[in-house]
């Protein structure tokens, strides 16, 4: 009987820091969409496979918002995201044992940094950071083989979420392996290589898993069919494609983009989706995929190009990672696009709150909650490197100092990827970004200093 009173307490926490971190679809009066969600919304409904991105998170919709709401799916979320939060506080602050305290700092972590404006999103962006959150756990806090399991089960979920997800996990964790090695934290007992191992086996097992599954739905064995698009746009954006159209284009040239050497777009996005750009020119994605193909590979195998290629991904690397404001996409999807048609196709009944939402209004700002965000990267540089690099470091746990470095890992890699193969956008990196704040918060509430009749009062609570 008590070990059911303390499972419906520790529920009770759970819903309430899942409510804080949805609580931005909350305030705005509806889940948040994007212009990506229509697309999400109709592999949820008609399970096919898109051209350009993949199909989990459509499945996630189905499964978790039962075809009966949309609040269903994005409280998911948050029940996800706020037990790993919950769990990650237990295992690198475990000082803080009153489920109170661990509220007040999920709370706080979401008025700093705004990531209730991720999760409460009809958008896969959230599982980014929960990929993180479990790979952390799953290398430093030695967990049960239940635990284990269901943490390698959400890995596995969060990398084939979306295709940027499956490399940034897979170089987070291969740059785990590089710094245990180099640091010599497996000899320490910090890491446990045989965990490493197994994580490094599901992170390469998505790279399968996501292909099998869009070959089970009629999609194909790929990963995405529009992958070629999208490096051809981001090697048009970085001044790579035109270099290369200036080296192969003459008398009998074999590339239609020839054509269009001199009206390549500035941007990425708009050679992706603007009506007027060569990609739709020409027929489209599936029509131009075999010569797209063959200038990759030939630009690939070409060491002329790697210069600028390095020079651009560093510097795109670099501008993500400031990249972390707010409400990138968030604007008004009213009637006659793609989002409202789906929203109506999978919860008719919730239109009118889609409708009338601050979102479809015009009625969100985010310029204080810009602002704050990147006060709190500040601030959070500031502590983490006063308590890792300061005289007090000797007393900072190793599995704390290796969740930073787990989530600084993350944050990078995720520049890496999202700047150098596809855009520099704020919602890119602000998914992650707020790991950062996170950590510096663990930090301080393990080590700021608290009377003892406080920590004496705390755990009693915590204990009854």
């Amino acid at each position: 009987m008590l070990t059911l009173r303390r499972a419906g307490t520790s529920f009770f926490w759970l819903l309430l820091a899942a409510l804080v971190l949805i609580s931005a679809g909350l305030y705005n009066g509806f889940p948040l969409v994007t212009s990506d969600t229509g697309t999400y919304l109709n592999s949820a409904i008609h399970f096919d496979v898109p051209d350009d991105r993949p199909l989990t998170y459509g499945l996630w919709t189905a499964a978790t918002g039962l075809r009966k709401s949309l609040w269903l799916v994005i409280f998911a979320q948050g029940l996800l995201l706020a037990a790993l939060l919950w769990r990650t506080t237990a295992v690198f602050a475990p000082r803080l044992q009153h489920p109170a305290g661990r509220l007040a700092l999920v709370a706080t972590v979401t008025w700093l940094t705004g990531v209730a404006w991720y999760c409460s999103q009809l958008m896969p962006d959230i599982f980014t950071a929960v990929g993180l959150l479990a790979l952390a756990l799953l290398l430093l806090s030695r967990p049960a083989w239940p635990e284990r399991l269901a943490l390698l089960a959400v890995l596995l979920l969060a990398a084939i979420m979306h295709s940027s997800n499956l490399l940034t996990l897979l170089l987070t964790v291969l740059a785990v392996g590089v710094v245990g090695w180099w640091k010599h934290l497996f000899e320490r007992g910090v890491l446990h290589r045989p965990t490493w191992l197994l994580t490094l086996a599901v992170a390469l097992a998505g790279w399968i898993v996501l292909p099998a599954l869009h070959a089970g739905f009629g999609g194909g064995f790929t990963l995405s069919r529009a992958s070629s698009a999208f490096l051809m746009a981001r090697l048009s954006e970085s001044g790579v494609l035109e270099k290369f159209l200036a080296d192969n284009c003459g008398p009998g040239n074999q590339y239609r983009l020839c054509e269009f050497r001199d009206q390549l777009p500035n941007d990425a996005i708009t050679f992706m989706w603007d009506a007027s750009s060569p990609l739709n020119r020409t027929g489209g994605w599936s029509a131009n995929q075999p010569e797209y193909q063959r200038i990759l590979r030939q630009i690939a195998l070409s060491p002329r190009y790697y210069p600028l290629l390095i020079s651009e991904t560093v510097q795109a690397t670099l501008r993500q990672l400031t990249h972390i404001g707010h409400g990138d996409g968030l604007t008004p999807f009213r009637e006659n696009t793609n989002p409202y048609w789906k929203v109506g196709e999978y919860a008719p009944y919730e239109l009118k709150e889609y409708m009338s939402s601050l979102q479809n209004r015009d009625q969100l700002d985010f310029t204080t909650l810009t602002e704050r965000s990147y006060r709190a990267q500040l601030l959070a540089l500031l502590v983490l490197g006063l308590g890792l690099l300061g005289p007090a470091r000797s007393r900072v746990a190793p599995a704390l100092v290796g969740f930073v470095v787990v989530c600084g890992l993350g944050i990078v890699a995720n520049a890496l990827v999202t700047g150098g193969l596809a855009n520099v956008l704020d919602r890119l990196q602000g998914r992650v970004a707020w790991l950062l704040p996170w950590a510096a918060l663990l930090l301080l509430a393990q080590h700021v200093p608290l009377p003892a009749r406080w920590l004496g009062s705390l755990a009693g609570s915590a204990r009854a």
